[in-house]
């Protein structure tokens, strides 16, 4: 995606900020400095992401405060905290910069393929082992002058990142992205499966629903996610797991039950990655469960962006996912 400075608005802000007489309909660059004092919560860090003095934009946002009559902003040990007014208008503030981005700024594509760019994905780690290897090798065949970059995201801050334009795309379980101005695509499900250590002392076939229940689990739960479709179909039946150990990553689990009792249940991609007749032995979950769905989910702001809708399609043919 386009990710330019403000580069071209810096000698209108020398003028707003020197106290010169300009238009008012040029005080585009006072929404920047907003926006990114919004987002950093630091006068520094905004003055580094706009490209500007740190006594310029102290300036900008004097003179916004000024002109809108609130602090805007509250100086904190924790960083610049907005007022409810900052929050109340920095969604319209920050639509009208990705307005002016993407469609004044911005040079228009007609072939993103032939040009350069980089792809910002929010992946977790199992989607990633799923996902990964095919988008990158998609877009090396296709589009060799982009980059991707993975960004690692807990559950709980991808609808901000996608609605700011930190990540482009998120793909994974998305099962939280339903709010209103998100979409997500289905690119595929997946089943679970249990693994152990393929010498477990107590359980040397596929475990029954007893066996599960009795032994003592590892789980992969990010920080701040909801209970996955597991942990639900868990808690409909009435069943609890003994669960001993919680890590934030499925790829975690194969190494700490080859080399403890432990069993986890992982998706069926991690399990297969990772068994093998000399370490993890994989099978089936001992009751019925839903399948893990895997999406691929962006904001409305890049919805109806050409470059957006070509980065979707091109996920959807790295994955050979049907339209």
């Amino acid at each position: 995606m386009w990710r330019g400075g403000w580069g071209p608005f810096t000698r209108w802000m020398d003028a707003i900020c020197s106290g010169m007489t300009v238009p008012a309909d040029i005080d585009l660059p006072l929404l920047a400095v907003f926006d990114a004092i919004h987002r950093e919560r630091s006068v520094t860090g905004a003055a580094r992401r706009v490209g500007l003095s740190q006594p310029a934009t102290s300036a900008a946002l004097a003179r916004l405060r000024r002109r809108l009559a609130d602090p805007l902003f509250v100086r904190t040990p924790a960083g610049m905290v907005p007022t409810p007014r900052a929050d109340e208008i920095a969604p319209a503030v920050r639509e009208v910069l990705d307005t002016v981005r993407m469609r004044i700024l911005a040079r228009p594509i007609t072939d993103p393929a032939a040009s350069a760019g980089t792809l910002r994905l929010s992946i977790v780690d199992a989607s990633a082992l799923r996902f990964l290897p095919r988008i990158v090798a998609h877009l090396q065949r296709i589009a060799p002058r982009w980059t991707v970059e993975t960004v690692p995201l807990q559950p709980a801050e991808v609808p901000r990142a996608l609605e700011t334009g930190d990540v482009d795309l998120a793909v994974g379980n998305l099962g939280a992205l339903t709010a209103p101005g998100f979409y997500r695509q289905r690119l595929e499900s997946t089943r679970y499966l249990v693994i152990r250590r393929a010498d477990h002392p107590r359980l040397r076939r596929a475990p029954t629903l007893r066996d599960y229940l009795e032994s003592r689990h590892a789980i992969a739960r990010a920080p701040g996610a909801p209970p996955s479709v597991l942990e639900r179909a868990l808690a409909a039946r009435g069943h609890v797991r003994d669960v001993v150990l919680q890590v934030p990553q499925f790829l975690l689990l194969p190494a700490v039950v080859a080399g403890t009792d432990l069993i986890a249940t992982v998706p069926a991609h991690v399990a297969q990655a990772f068994a093998g007749p000399a370490s993890i032995a994989a099978s089936p979950l001992p009751f019925k469960a839903p399948e893990l769905v895997l999406h691929q989910g962006w904001h409305a702001r890049t919805h109806d962006d050409p470059l957006g809708r070509w980065i979707r399609a091109t996920v959807r043919a790295a994955l050979r996912v049907p339209d």
